[in-house]
This record gives structure tokens, sequence and C-alpha cells, in this order.
């Protein structure tokens, strides 16, 4: 073969490899800023947007986004929330995918890790002042 005929038919492998890859559905709604990335490539995502095995999608704080896929799954993306859609999912693996990302709130308004961090030093904290209390009191009644 020579290197003419080599480049021709890797050229026309790789185009129908890119060609290959079946749109999954579409971004039916966006709020706000929602990020997208392919793998190297990234931007921000618009309604009509194709969707590609592979993608992340990422809202930010004040971004939401609705991704409708071909077999008739429909994601929704609140603030501070990621997914990776992903051909091999199921509808149901697809919505579970779907996970919190920094600067979600929890409960006593601040991010969980920072909630388990305040409530492990108040803990730490309590015994140390629980033994501070008792080795006083021993030192006391001597």
């Amino acid at each position: 073969m020579s290197v003419k005929s080599f480049i021709a038919v890797s050229l026309v492998l790789v185009s129908g490899a890119a060609f290959a890859q079946a749109q999954l559905g579409t971004i039916n709604s966006v709020q706000g800023i929602v990020t997208v990335t392919d793998g190297a490539v990234g931007g921000t995502t618009s309604p009509g947007s194709p969707i590609n095995n592979g993608m992340r999608f990422v809202a930010t704080s004040s971004g939401s986004a609705v991704i409708r896929l071909n077999n008739g799954c429909v994601v929704s993306l609140q603030p501070n929330q990621a997914v990776t859609i992903l051909q091999s999912m199921t509808c149901a693996e697809q919505l579970a995918a779907v996970q919190p990302i920094g600067g979600g709130v929890g409960a006593a308004g601040g991010s969980f890790a920072t909630g388990a961090l305040a409530t492990g030093g108040l803990l730490a904290g309590g015994v140390v002042l629980n033994q501070t209390i008792k080795n006083s009191r021993s030192i006391s009644s001597n």
C-alpha cells in the first residue's frame, strides 16, 4: 500500500469514527450558566445543543438545565449539580448519576463537609473539655 493510499484510508476511518458517534439527545432548556465538557473541549451549553456520549454537564450556582435523551429519559440539573451522560446507562442509572458539586448547601447553611468538620471539631473539643474538668476535679480534691 502506498503512503497516499494509507493516508486516504486513515482519513476515511477517522472521519467515519467521528460521524459514528450517535447523538444521544438535546438540551431542552437552560437557565443561567451550565458548562459542558467533551474530553478536552469545554464551553457553555444552550437549548438545542446536541448531547454525545461522555459529555459532562455542570450547573453553576445560578444555573439549571433540562437534558432530554432520545430514549425518553429527562435529566434535570439544579444549581450546583453535575452529570456525565453515558450511552451505557439506563434512565434510572443516569438520574442517579446526578451529583452535587462544591457549594451545595446543607441544612445548616453550609456544605456537608463543612458541617461534618465542625461536628467533629465540637466532639473533639467536648472530649478535651470533659477531660480537663475531670483533671481539675481530681487536683482540687487532693
